[in-house]
């Protein structure tokens, strides 16, 4: 029995030490994970907290790993999944609680089920809500900022704490919990706005089309690769730039959607980091625009 081992003893948390990060995340690479812990209560998730502290660990807490890029090195900080953090209910006057594990599609037809409106921009999003509240996701005019009201969250030293309006510190794909990544996000309430379930059902399809039609969804990737630069889009930048369909091995700007950098099959991460510079310089010498990458990348450098 190793040192983690010992330390773990005391606990019941389920843990993993046979994973990748290719296994964790939508883009499919990256390579070996020290350690993938899966707490199922608050209680679980502050004693992990106080464990880390005591071995002198980071924690990086994900969802569903998709806005993500794994190392090819690997990740030797403990990697928290939020998967079984699933409570979904209905509360008063237009109110969901979500878990911070629940996928965010499961929430949007859960809200749609309840004739609430909303959370439409949200189907086809393939993530969890606590990601979404990290990123302040959002689609087709729609975000997270505009239906979260209370989040309750772990710091980093393992204290419960709750965040209200605009606490939130929502801002164009971020939030107080991007800019305080040591803090765990456990659930969150959303305020949605009673509306006509057909009609709601209706806007979901449409959403759900679209994505069909634009984006290279029968790939691996981590959906839009860049933010959004102002008054202006990142996919038509890079096709002017006569970037669409450029490869680095099997990462690929996106020939359906250049705003979608995928992996066509055995892509490594170094070869989608390369892809992303080699983009972010094209559109800089073409249009003076600093492309500001949208994912994250995990593990060793």
């Amino acid at each position: 029995m190793d040192d983690l081992e010992k330390l773990l003893a005391e606990t019941d948390i389920a843990y993993r030490r046979d994973c990748t990060l290719a296994e964790l995340t939508t883009f499919k690479v990256g390579g070996a994970a020290d350690v993938v812990f899966y707490p199922e209560s608050v209680e679980q998730c502050a004693a992990l907290i106080r464990l880390a502290g005591q071995a002198g660990k980071k924690l990086v807490f994900l969802g569903n790993g998709s806005n993500v890029i794994g190392s090819d090195r690997g990740c030797r900080d403990w990697i928290v999944l939020s998967t079984r953090l699933t409570e979904l209910s209905l509360g008063e006057n237009g109110r969901i609680c979500a878990g911070a594990g629940v996928k965010t599609v499961k929430v949007s037809s859960f809200a749609a089920q309840n004739s609430l409106s909303g959370l439409e921009f949200a189907q086809g999003i393939p993530g969890t809500v606590g990601g979404a509240v990290f990123m302040n996701a959002g689609a087709y005019g729609g975000s997270m900022d505009q239906i979260t009201v209370k989040t309750h969250y772990l710091d980093e030293t393992g204290r419960l704490c709750v965040l209200e309006g605009k606490e939130h510190q929502f801002g164009y794909r971020e939030s107080f919990f991007s800019r305080n990544p040591g803090c765990m996000i456990l659930s969150t309430e959303l305020l949605l706005t009673p509306g006509n379930a057909e009609e709601i059902h209706g806007r979901m399809e449409d959403f759900r089309k679209r994505r069909k039609e634009k984006q290279p969804l029968e790939y691996p990737s981590a959906g839009s690769t860049f933010k959004r630069p102002q008054g202006d889009f990142a996919g038509r930048l890079i096709e002017e730039a006569g970037l669409k369909g450029y490869r680095i091995g099997d990462a690929q700007v996106s020939e359906k959607h250049a705003g979608f950098i995928i992996n066509r099959g055995c892509a490594t991460g170094d070869e989608i980091m390369q892809l992303i510079r080699v983009v972010q310089e094209r559109v800089k010498e073409r249009f003076g625009v600093d492309l500001e990458c949208e994912v994250r990348y995990l593990g060793e450098k």
